[in-house]
């Protein structure tokens, strides 16, 4: 048998290699910043074209590379970071593996322009895909600028899995905003597509920075956290209770410096808030750890995003101590006073804010109570005539015969009766048994349809607010609005941009029921980043997201009319039995089951 195994080529080597390290335009633009930085660079320039997919480039004003250097830096395993085996054991830099730059020129077309100080000429270095680089002259200041094109230009089976221009653009900004977090002392800007969509001067505290990227709106709602000891020190900052999200993408956390993922360390932050955070949502959070180098190990991946901590559970432990104490410390957990007067005996007139005529008893609202088994009555007491529901869609409804849009009805024998149970389910009497319909799932199966023939046919009409909400958003989020802002405008929603992170909406789709319109606009943006592209349109996300968020409530109260109307919307979409995130709205229950669950004889 012929021998089988054999040796790889160097370029083929390094293109196996780029699949670990390089794996969108927005890793290029990872390693080159933190190159930047490792350089000593005070003033970082980032440019991209379409996404970075046609062209990237990173300009510095570091220490710069001699003509050797330059030439050696595109080497497997070249690197100036650590020298010997003990350097491994505590790295302080972004960069040590020597890979990134091997790894790029691999597989783009990279142009190296470089100096250090005192040269009279710097270094241009040219490698296409992997190539003999070319050398020459070049004029520069001292600094480095890396420019990068035609990413996976010679590796096609990589170039056709990368996103549209705007999904790759928001990583992109993603990654240059949570760098420059750590970094306030650095100067970043960020242009793409000749436009400038970041520009961070440099400032003097974290704090600051934050707000450049995060928005005032959201760090006026955080809350300092501090902790030191001999073992971890810790800084940064976490959401009030109330500003916590529906999803985990907030969360920022930094290991001497370096951006980090741990769901560890995020499940400490989550745990630290006990029982006052919301039901289903997670903190925005910006922490800082710094640890002895020697108690970290960064070399677990060649991304470098993941780490490994001597003994995790004392930082866990530490870093779970520092939320408690910050939450303690602020006036979001409340402190009760023992000699407080006892307010449980206090009549109506007695209680504060208690307005009423002096010897008259103020008016209490009552609550009604729908009488199950008879017809629905009003306030008064009066029974309600027959209610008819009429979609505000006439295309939903089947077409008699005159041409005229009905609602699809049930008949006496096949549903008799609505009742709502616990504010969230409806229980409908149906031939040979009953049916529990969850209220939010049917609404988010009727909004979600709604909303794609809205988007596919026409602009749908707005309800104008009488009263604009103002939202100042991070700048991943705000690259998210200006990818979608098309489809919220055929959607219903009026959003206009002012300056580079805030944004106004005056006006929302008629079909939303939701009247927190800044929170409802919010958890969209959130979601969009969450919700996965793969196999679905923009319109289907958009509609994905406004359909969890825009409709009836769990715990929402609802008239018989509003039942009927629900139920009657619900079986006429395509597919009334599943949400669009595939969880069920109906559960049938069957007369025989019942009786067999009562022992009753078949």
């Amino acid at each position: 048998m012929a021998d089988q195994i054999k040796v790889l080529p160097e370029k083929l080597a390094n293109m196996i290699a780029a699949g670990e390290v390089i794996e969108r335009p927005a890793s290029v633009v990872k390693e080159l910043v933190e190159n930047a930085i490792d350089a000593g660079g005070e003033r970082i320039s980032v440019e991209i074209k379409s996404g970075g997919k046609q062209h990237m480039r990173v300009v510095d004003d570091g220490g710069g590379m001699s003509r050797e250097d330059a030439v050696l830096a595109f080497e497997r395993h070249a690197t100036s970071k650590i020298a010997g085996e003990d350097d491994l054991y505590r790295i302080g830099t972004f960069g040590f593996r020597g890979e990134a730059l091997a790894s790029i020129a691999s597989v783009a077309r990279v142009d190296l322009t470089t100096n250090t100080q005192g040269e009279a000429a710097g270094t241009r270095v040219r490698i296409d895909g992997g190539s003999v680089p070319k050398v020459t002259d070049a004029g520069r200041a001292t600094g480095t600028t890396v420019a990068v094109s035609q990413l996976f230009f010679n590796v096609p089976a990589r170039r056709k899995f990368l996103r549209t221009t705007a999904t790759e653009t928001r990583h992109v900004v993603s990654v240059v905003s949570s760098i420059a977090m750590a970094y306030p002392g650095i100067a970043f800007t960020l242009t793409v597509d000749g436009r400038d969509t970041l520009s961070l001067p440099a400032v003097s505290n974290t704090y600051t920075r934050a707000q450049a990227v995060m928005g005032n709106t959201l760090m006026n709602q955080m809350i300092p956290v501090t902790f030191d000891d001999d073992f971890v020190k810790i800084h940064g900052f976490i959401s009030r209770p109330d500003a916590a999200r529906v999803s985990r993408t907030h969360q920022h956390l930094y290991i001497n410096l370096r951006p980090v993922s741990s769901r560890a360390l995020n499940r400490a932050v989550f745990e630290g808030y006990g029982s006052i955070l919301p039901r289903d949502r997670y903190p925005v959070s910006i922490i800082f750890l710094n640890v002895d180098l020697d108690q970290v190990d960064v070399n677990v991946h060649p991304a470098k995003r993941e780490i490994r901590f001597s003994d995790e559970s004392m930082i866990y432990e530490r870093l779970l101590r520092a939320v408690r104490l910050a939450l303690q410390n602020s006036d979001v957990v409340p402190v009760f006073e023992t000699d407080t007067p006892d307010i449980s005996g206090l009549a109506p007139a007695e209680a504060p804010g208690g307005v009423h005529a002096a010897g008259q008893e103020p008016a209490m609202a009552r609550r009604t109570q729908i009488d199950l088994f008879g017809p629905a009555r009003g306030i008064d007491g009066d029974a309600l005539g027959e209610w008819t529901y009429t979609p505000a869609d006439a295309a939903r409804g089947a077409h008699d015969e005159g041409g005229q849009g009905t609602v699809r009805e049930h008949s006496d024998a096949e549903m008799v009766s609505l009742w709502q149970l616990h504010n969230a389910y409806i229980l409908a009497q149906v031939k040979g048994g009953f049916m529990l319909i969850d209220q939010h799932a049917a609404h988010e199966r009727v909004l979600f349809e709604q909303a794609l023939r809205t988007m596919d046919h026409e602009s749908a009409p707005s309800r104008q607010l009488l009263f604009p909400v103002t939202l100042d958003l991070m700048v991943p989020q705000i690259a998210l609005v200006r990818e979608h802002f098309d489809h919220f405008a055929r959607l219903g929603f009026n959003v206009k941009l002012f300056g580079e992170q805030t944004v106004v909406v005056d006006a929302v789709p008629c079909m939303t029921s939701s009247q927190e319109v800044d929170t409802l606009f919010h958890r969209m943006i959130e979601n969009l980043q969450e919700t996965p592209e793969k196999n679905l349109t923009k319109e289907e996300r958009i509609a994905l997201t406004f359909s969890g968020h825009a409709g009836i409530r769990k715990g929402d109260p609802l008239s018989q009319q509003e039942m009927n109307g629900l139920v009657n919307d619900l079986f006429a979409t395509e597919m009334p039995y599943v949400t669009p995130r595939g969880r069920p709205t109906v559960v049938r229950m069957p007369l025989e089951e019942i009786e067999r669950r009562f022992n009753r004889p078949p």
